[in-house]
């Protein structure tokens, strides 16, 4: 697990691309490095002498070009000779496992999350223009959705219980928008979609939400059948053959007076074992970015820690990636996260 403070800062640019030889594009028509040497060398045979001729290759600037497929070079006495190359067979591509990444985007829409909220709407371009940067000659296909730490009645009709995506907003400090029609006509964003201005209309959740914050509750409700079958909520989005990256948003402090998921008494056995089981129990197939009650809590209602919401980030291990809600600049930590998800991505293996 990587457990990111403010200042550590991952430079989110990485360059992907293969180098190519040193050597120039252009040819005027000739090329250096190659004669060949020629020399004879007596030697016994039980016929007698005779003799061998051992032609040799060395480095010099006499050789020409000419013809598709065929080198021409000349050897010391001027005399032509070529080599037919034929056709060269294309190098063959290195395909790595993964070509599709799903985003989830868990956001804690109580009435303290306005800032916070705020803070993920300001570094998500950077975020996934750093990603797409990254994964651009790998990955060709993305989704990208959001849920709410509640029973979000802010959503479209129908799919107005925890988990199922949101599709339009309402409420104190929501972007109040319908954010359908989607490019590919489900209830979450593709690569289709311009996702600068999706992303905000899904995202902006308002803080009219209940003080009953369930952020991972609604992350293992929405992988639940009725949820993702045809006609359902959430139909489409999870994927057997792509990546999950989750990111979780909450400031939820464990109180005795909210039996939420931060909850000293909320059982939490189950929530990884639901979450990874989603990914065909393979949970190096997912990346987890929990942005919670941890180390710097001072925008934490209570000033208070979430050891729930904490130890499931954590279970995860080195595909977790544990920040606190209340850093000032959310970038540096996806900064970070991008690396791992890249990992992620290479090591892939999908089903089937």
């Amino acid at each position: 697990m990587r457990e990111l403070r403010g200042g550590s800062v991952l430079l989110a640019s990485m360059a992907l691309a293969c180098g190519t030889p040193g050597g120039s594009d252009e040819s005027d028509g000739s090329s250096s490095g190659v004669t060949l040497t020629t020399s004879s060398t007596p030697a016994q045979t039980e016929d007698g002498p005779a003799t061998t001729t051992e032609t040799s290759v060395a480095t010099s600037s006499v050789t020409s070009s000419t013809g598709e497929g065929t080198t021409e070079i000349e050897d010391e006495s001027g005399n032509p000779i070529t080599f037919d190359l034929g056709g060269l067979p294309d190098s063959p591509m290195f395909d790595m496992g993964c070509r599709k990444v799903d985003f989830l985007f868990v956001i804690d829409n109580s009435g303290s999350m306005s800032a916070q909220q705020a803070q993920l709407l300001a570094s998500f371009p950077g975020f996934i223009s750093a990603m797409q940067a990254a994964l651009e000659d790998t990955v060709d296909s993305y989704h990208v959705g959001v849920l709410t730490s509640d029973n979000y009645s802010g959503n479209a009709p129908g799919c107005t219980t925890i988990g199922d995506l949101v599709s339009q907003t309402s409420g104190f400090g929501a972007a109040g928008q319908v954010c359908t029609p989607f490019a590919e006509g489900g209830r979450f964003a593709t690569e289709m979609d311009d996702l600068l201005t999706k992303f905000p209309c899904m995202a902006q959740v308002g803080t009219s939400g209940s003080p009953i914050e369930q952020p991972v509750t609604a992350l293992v409700s929405s992988f639940q059948p009725a949820k993702r079958a045809p006609g359902g909520c959430n139909e489409g989005f999870l994927r057997d053959d792509a990546i999950l990256v989750v990111v979780i948003v909450t400031d939820d402090p464990p109180w005795n007076g909210d039996f939420d998921d931060a909850h000293p008494g909320t059982v939490t056995t189950g929530w990884y074992d639901t979450v990874v089981a989603a990914k065909n129990g393979d949970p190096e197939a997912m990346v987890v970015i929990g942005f919670v009650p941890w180390m710097n809590i001072s925008c934490v209602p209570l000033n208070l820690e979430s050891p729930n919401l904490i130890g499931f980030i954590q279970e995860f291990g080195d595909q977790g990636v544990l920040a606190s809600v209340c850093e000032p600049d959310y970038g540096p930590i996806f900064a970070d996260a991008v690396e791992n998800i890249v990992t992620t991505c290479e090591n892939f293996d999908p089903p089937g």
